[in-house]
């Protein structure tokens, strides 16, 4: 059996018996750039074509809505569209989603359901903790939701490090979960949950899914975590055919909750397991590979490999200690003009990763100063703007009346005389008589007296208000094309009169319906694109929202001219010709909570991704004083700068070259050999 090539790359030795592989467990070690999609996907082609494996026995999973893209571009060059029929190219989520729309009502959910956003989840919390007659300022909202989610996905919290937030997650965790059942929603958590609870209440469901897939392959394993783990041995069941493809070298989400000891425990829970390693990298240098290696090897908790290299090139990575970050703000501003001019460099192919996000002020100044264009990835979100949040409030009403975070944020927009007062007496109503908010909305149009708080001419705004929502479930439902609904939805609410109360500015005006025009459009390509069964509906289209909104995937630049800019934990799975790693020093890489609780280990993981981002140049950056509440603070240079081996690093701070003769700042970057 030949194995067919992708594109002109040939697969080696170590990728072409991972392919070959059929049966049984299989566990590859791919270091960063050994080229892992490429054997995910001509393993999947390999099991359809000479093992005549039906596609819709084949499941992989990833992590990003970008990667799972990435393979089903891969696979349709490869394969015939009509040959690929049922097979699940997904993330854990979206599986999990499929199988939620599917099963759900057997957990006591109705269809459709809503998926919480990170906002909403927010605003539940904040009533919690109101409730409880706990101060929200003393408690951060997203500090608690990140310990709900660790406790979701772990089973509980750290009882070793218990804390007065633990015990405020301990109070509300109980009444969190009620409450979301109650209002017939989910968080992204519950992706997972719900169907493993499924698989565990109802055999005849787990059983359904062991029997329809029977090939599964894990992308990024590193990254799984416990409840992750139980969801793909839940959908395995008695088989063990199933391959999974990771780096423990590049674990760093443990603060996520994903755990490395599943990747390097995998041969202890499936026995006669095939372990393959990919060590050959595609991206890098030779001299990056070899400095990323001397860093790695502190590491003592992970398995034994060396990435190699045949880019072979005179060039090594580069560090340099500058006086403060200001002026090593300057200093990678003149290095990436070098670039642009002696290597025709792209600004898209040039990035700055840096360990948190308010380490980007410095370079962001000194950047817009020299005219030199950048995108900082991770620091905007269209879904976060009021307009879009108030319209999608709406449409998710109309698709799920009982989603009541959407019905109190569109209540009184645009105003309707239902302040705040006439909403807690709603809410206080429908808790009274244990029904939902809509209800009593519906109860208020047939009895305008229902809750004689709310004045007449406001339940009169109510009664146009359930008509409006009741209009377009019907017309959303039975419209040929839902864009047209929701642009008639849009002149209905009258949204353009409300923001020209708000703004005076008629350029901020027309750039925020431009906002809500966009919405319209991204829906008109939703209907066009979807692939799913059946006609798509209202409910399909806001779960896909809410799953990119979940994911980095709307943070990617296409301007072929911006630097990109981001932190290193959102540059893992991107390469670059050029990377400027900064603020390299000690209680930022390694951080200083990492410092204190013994995690300096994930936080040279986090380094080691850093380096390997970088194909052909890569400068490190550090300063000696930073500023903190406007005094400067003197620095010192982070320790994984010592730990890479002298020979394949130029160090500026040490004035030595590799023979030991003392050499100048110059001589340093002379001997960078750009052309």
């Amino acid at each position: 059996m030949s194995l067919k090539k992708e594109g002109k790359l040939r697969l080696n030795k170590e990728q072409e018996e991972a392919v070959r592989h059929k049966d049984g467990p299989l566990l590859i070690f791919a270091g960063a750039g050994s080229g892992k999609t490429r054997v995910i996907t001509n393993r999947i082609q390999h099991l359809i074509t000479n093992h005549h494996v039906e596609p819709k026995k084949i499941v992989a999973l990833s992590f990003t809505n970008k990667s799972a893209r990435e393979m089903k571009t891969r696979i349709r060059s490869m394969i015939p569209r009509n040959k690929t029929k049922g097979l699940e190219l997904s993330t854990f989520h979206a599986l999990g989603l499929k199988i939620c729309k599917a099963k759900i009502e057997a957990l006591g959910y109705k269809l459709p359901f809503s998926l919480l956003t990170p906002n909403d989840l927010e605003l539940i919390v904040l009533d919690l903790l109101k409730s409880k007659k706990i101060d929200p300022k003393a408690f951060p909202i997203k500090s608690i939701l990140s310990r709900i989610s660790l406790r979701k996905n772990t089973g509980a919290l750290d009882v070793e490090s218990w804390d007065d937030m633990n015990q405020v997650v301990d109070v509300i965790f109980e009444d969190y979960e009620t409450l979301l059942k109650e209002m017939n929603s989910m968080d992204f958590d519950d992706l997972i949950l719900k169907p493993n609870e499924l698989f565990e209440k109802f055999p005849e469901i787990k059983e359904y899914y062991n029997n329809r897939y029977r090939y599964l392959m894990i992308d990024e394993f590193q990254d799984t975590n416990e409840t992750q783990y139980k969801f793909i041995k839940n959908l395995l069941g008695g088989n063990q055919n199933l391959c999974v493809v990771g780096d423990d070298d590049q674990s760093i989400y443990g603060f996520r909750g994903s755990n490395k000891e599943l990747i390097l425990n995998f041969e202890r829970d499936f026995q006669n397991t095939k372990v393959i390693k990919l060590l050959r990298n595609y991206r890098s240098s030779v001299n990056i590979i070899h400095a990323a290696n001397s860093l790695i090897i502190h590491n003592t908790s992970r398995r034994d490999k060396q990435l190699w290299s045949e880019n072979h090139t005179d060039e090594k990575p580069f560090y340099t200690e500058r006086y403060d970050e200001r002026d090593e703000a300057s200093f990678v501003a003149d290095k990436i003009q070098e670039l642009v001019v002696k290597k025709k460099r792209k600004g898209s192919e040039i990035a700055i990763l840096f360990r948190t996000n308010y380490q980007s002020r410095p370079f962001e100044e000194e950047l817009k100063m020299r005219g030199i264009p950048y995108k900082l990835i991770g620091a905007y979100n269209f879904f976060d703007r009021k307009e879009v949040k108030d319209l999608l409030a709406y449409v998710r009403v109309i698709a799920n009346h009982k989603d009541e975070l959407s019905l109190m944020r569109i209540l009184n927009y645009p105003r309707r005389g239902l302040g705040q007062n006439s909403q807690l007496k709603i809410q206080e109503k429908a808790r009274d008589l244990d029904v939902g908010a809509f209800e009593i909305l519906l109860r208020i149009c047939e009895n305008p007296e229902f809750i004689p708080e709310i004045k007449k001419n406001a339940a009169g705004n109510i009664y146009e208000l359930v008509n409006l929502i009741q209009k377009y479930h019907k017309e959303f439902y039975s419209a040929s094309r839902m864009a047209e609904a929701l642009k008639n939805l849009i002149k209905e609410v009258n949204f353009e009169k409300e923001i020209s109360m708000e703004e005076e500015d008629e350029r901020i005006i027309k750039a925020r319906m431009l906002n809500l025009s966009e919405v319209v459009n991204m829906l008109s390509y939703f209907e066009t694109d979807f692939d799913g069964e059946g006609k798509p509906t209202l409910f399909d289209f806001l779960l896909r929202l809410s799953l990119m909104t979940s994911d980095d995937e709307n943070n990617e630049n296409k301007d072929e001219q911006k630097v990109q800019m981001m932190t290193m934990h959102l540059s893992k799975g991107l390469e670059f010709e050029s990377v400027f790693l900064v603020g390299i020093e000690e209680g930022i890489i390694p951080s200083s909570r990492s410092i204190e609780a013994d995690g300096v280990d994930e936080e040279r993981r986090l380094m080691y991704v850093g380096i390997t981002r970088a194909k052909q140049d890569l400068f490190l950056s550090g300063a000696q004083y930073r500023k903190k509440f406007g005094e400067s603070i003197p620095c010192q240079k982070s320790r994984f700068i010592d730990e890479i081996n002298n020979e394949y690093l130029i160090r500026s701070d040490l004035g030595i070259d590799e023979s030991g003769k003392e050499i100048s700042f110059l001589d340093a970057l002379e001997s960078l050999r750009i052309p």
